[in-house]
């Protein structure tokens, strides 16, 4: 069997035996888990990093920051968009297919043995995922590494690490079934990655979740350094993958150019660069060529003349509009949208379809996407011109021959990580049809 081969079957390994999101509350199978691999994760300097929004951007922006310092680094994030490589990066660069098979399979032997003792320690497939990294860190002997927490803080995988910073970036009402009904629960959720004297970087948030988090750092003796109180960062520039900001913390940093785009990247921005700055010496040129080059892909990212990015649910709806606007402005606009059937499309269509003169409705690739009529019924009261292809593919085409001067593909990430990996390799990747992503 091909490299490509064995790397597709150990997908649908993971894909089919570890149930994808399936969720596993308590950290006694990672930690199990991890014991029987030598506790991989033992030895590296770690950033840990969670908040409702941001997480991904900060963790990002420290793995760049920190390579960039001359560093050597990996990095662990969640969801992939278009490869389950995303997840695990060495120097800020996707891991190699034979590295993830690597990790699997030495995974997997111990994973197994768990499997024996019954469904409770039977190791999920984030906790799976979470070994693996720790395997790569190891296996690569890195400094640093970079870890995005997957859901919450407390109970997460990932919280089995002893970080040299922990950073809380945003706090508002998500996954209310698991993280609790309020900011403050959410908080105290989050909060759980603090860690015994290591101190805690905090973006802007409700003061009630504040709080919560201001009174377990205290408990644990952790130095708390907040968001426009200990650091600030303003805005210079706004312009579509240059974007300008300052920074004022410890040390002073002008005209820091950024390429993630969208004004939320100001509260990231801060956070890491504080984060790092407890650690290390912030040296002027690896700072700018760390933000120059930082990127996640689907993220207001434009390939092929296309710009990709999210727009799921309502909160994401209004970043993605106050985006178009700042980017975009006085442009005619055409757009691919596509959404799963458990979001709020109403909301949804009502904040972004006047900001299009056309949009093409069309089903995201998941089982989870049926009503793609229902979608196109309610697209039709928002937009002035609807059409409705339901295959992607081909609705992309159909956008990609209109005359409008600016296009977009948004709505489920299914739908931009699928389109995203027709746009840049042509055709399909077989990963992306396992159902997986």
């Amino acid at each position: 069997m091909s490299n490509s081969g064995i790397f597709i079957e150990t997908l649908k390994y993971l894909y089919f035996t570890r149930p994808y999101n399936t969720m596993k509350l308590g950290l006694f199978r990672i930690e199990g888990l991890l014991s029987r691999m030598g506790n991989p994760h033992s030895g590296t300097k770690f950033f840990h990093v969670t908040g409702s929004n941001g997480k991904g951007s900060v963790t990002t922006f420290l793995e760049y920051l920190t390579y960039h310092h001359g560093h050597s680094v990996t990095g662990f994030y969640s969801p992939h968009l278009s490869t389950i490589l995303e997840r695990f990066h060495y120097n800020t660069s996707n891991i190699e297919e034979d590295e993830f098979v690597e990790a699997a399979n030495e995974v997997r032997r111990h994973a197994e043995e768990m499997d024996k003792l019954g469904e409770e320690f039977s190791p999920s497939f984030f906790e799976y995922m979470t070994a693996m990294y720790f395997y790569i860190t190891k296996m690569k002997s890195v400094e640093y590494g970079s870890v995005e927490v997957g859901l919450g803080g407390r109970f997460d995988s990932t919280n089995v690490i002893i970080p040299e910073v922990s950073a809380i970036c945003t706090i508002s009402l998500e996954h209310t079934n698991v993280l609790g009904n309020t900011v403050e629960e959410i908080a105290f959720e989050k909060a759980g990655i603090i860690k015994e004297g290591k101190p805690v970087v905090l973006g802007v948030m409700p003061e009630g979740a504040l709080n919560v988090i201001k009174q377990v750092a205290k408990e644990r003796n952790s130095k708390v350094y907040e968001f426009g109180k200990d650091f600030v960062v303003e805005p210079v520039k706004y312009s579509f993958n240059e974007n300008v900001y300052n920074y004022y913390g410890e040390n002073t940093i002008k005209n820091i150019p950024v390429k993630l785009n969208g004004t939320h990247q100001l509260y990231n921005v801060g956070i890491a660069l504080k984060a790092l700055e407890l650690v290390h010496k912030l040296d002027e040129e690896a700072v700018r060529s760390a933000f120059e080059h930082a990127f996640i892909p689907g993220r207001f990212e434009m390939v092929n003349g296309v710009v990709l990015d999210g727009s799921h649910n309502p909160q994401a709806a209004e970043k993605f509009v106050e985006n178009v606007e700042l980017y975009f402005p006085n442009k005619s606009r055409a757009g691919v949208f596509g959404i799963v059937d458990d979001k709020d499309k109403e909301t949804v269509l009502r904040t972004i379809g006047p900001k299009f003169d056309t949009l093409i409705i069309t089903r995201p690739p998941s089982k989870r996407a049926q009503k793609f009529q229902e979608t196109y019924e309610i697209a039709k009261k928002y937009c002035k011109e609807v059409i409705l292809e339901p295959e992607p593919l081909v609705a992309v085409d159909k956008l990609r021959e209109l005359k409008h001067q600016a296009k977009f593909v948004t709505g489920s990430f299914y739908l931009v990580g699928y389109v995203r990996d027709y746009l840049v390799n042509g055709k399909i990747r077989e990963e992306l049809n396992l159902g997986g992503a």
